[in-house]
């Protein structure tokens, strides 16, 4: 299918995820189906699970970490290998509302590690037998799959998950879903120069930042923001929504257009950084800036080249404080490529 324009598409269409197919798969699909080359979905899914999966398409695939961490919502069906009693069963949901423990399923994305999620409700919708069907909002990285099985194991009869459908993530519900045949017939229509379909169905990035405060910038700080410049005062038009130390903030420049977003640094404007800017949205002569990323390995230790040696490298302490020749370093002189150079000479 030829492309809906040369124009890239910025921003978020909701597909509702059938089951069968990977989320993965789901990605492909929207590829080819809008010609946007970059396509990326908020959250997997299972493939036997179904519902609200956030497809994120060009500049907007910048923003999928920040939407990931949105609360989301499911509806379920567990199944019981026992007859449980109805009290207990109402007890043992209302243990698991709040601060739980989870250990991440064998097969997931993610090291399996004892974490805490927090369940913000649970409803039991009906019992029929041993079927329980229920809702719940939970915190992202949450598995309903492993929240059935422990709960089957609180009340000493087992349990597991027989269903599950995605609401909602975040903002993005089941209220603006389509399913893949929608989007295509959509863009068919836009193509033939009827674009009111496929313009109901996408939603801008700056939908992400609607409840969030936002910064206006001079236009004289915009091409310091893109090229990674943080936010000071004198860069600073307005502020609007009040925001405060440690809020995540929508950078706008004067003409209305999401450039940028980044944290709050103070409560009140002074001399000092105003803003640390995490993502640029706008590109900066064809290129996708993104700043700096929110990784949670930050914490690493890195071995830095001199300082010390890997382990497998023999008689290590022969070469330390040597040049590249082995002659010894004079005052406070040091080869740039000292390790470097040792691997070298090891590897021959």
């Amino acid at each position: 299918m030829d492309n809906l324009n040369k124009n890239e598409l910025n921003g978020f269409i909701i597909i509702d995820k059938p089951t069968g197919p990977t989320s993965h798969q789901i990605d492909s699909w929207v590829r080819d189906i809008t010609g946007e080359n970059r396509v990326g979905h908020v959250g997997t899914l299972d493939p036997n699970v179904s519902g609200v999966l956030v497809m994120a398409l060009g500049k907007a695939t910048k923003l999928i970490d920040i939407i990931h961490e949105k609360p989301k919502e499911y509806i379920a069906v567990m199944r019981l290998y026992n007859d449980v009693d109805k009290t207990i069963i109402n007890n043992v949901f209302s243990e698991f509302t709040g601060k739980i423990y989870q250990l991440p399923p064998v097969r997931s994305a993610v090291a399996r590690e004892l974490r805490e999620r927090t369940i913000y409700n649970m409803n039991i919708l009906e019992i029929k037998d041993k079927l329980i069907l229920f809702s719940v909002k939970c915190e992202s990285g949450t598995y309903i799959r492993t929240l059935c099985t422990d709960m089957g194991y609180v009340m000493g009869t087992g349990a597991q998950m027989a269903d599950l459908r995605r609401l909602s993530t975040g903002d993005f519900t089941e209220d603006n879903i389509h399913t893949l045949q929608e989007l295509s017939d959509s863009v068919i229509l836009k193509n033939g120069g009827k674009p009111s379909r496929f313009e109901s169905i996408f939603i801008p990035m700056d939908f992400v930042f609607k409840n969030s405060p936002k910064v206006i910038v001079k236009n004289t700080a915009v091409k310091n923001i893109e090229n990674g410049s943080d936010i000071f005062p004198q860069g600073i038009k307005t502020l609007i929504g009040s925001p405060k130390k440690g809020d995540t903030v929508a950078i706008y420049t004067d003409n209305n257009e999401l450039i940028a977003y980044g944290k709050m640094l103070v409560n009140e404007i002074n001399d000092l950084k105003v803003v640390d800017i995490t993502g640029v949205l706008r590109d900066n002569n064809g290129k996708n800036n993104v700043v700096r990323k929110n990784n949670k390995r930050k914490n690493i230790q890195i071995q830095k080249p001199g300082e010390k040696l890997h382990g497998n490298i023999h008689n290590a302490e022969k070469w330390k404080n040597t040049g590249n020749r082995g002659k010894p370093f004079r005052g406070n002189s040091r080869p740039k490529n000292n390790a470097f150079n040792i691997r070298k000479r090891k590897d021959k």
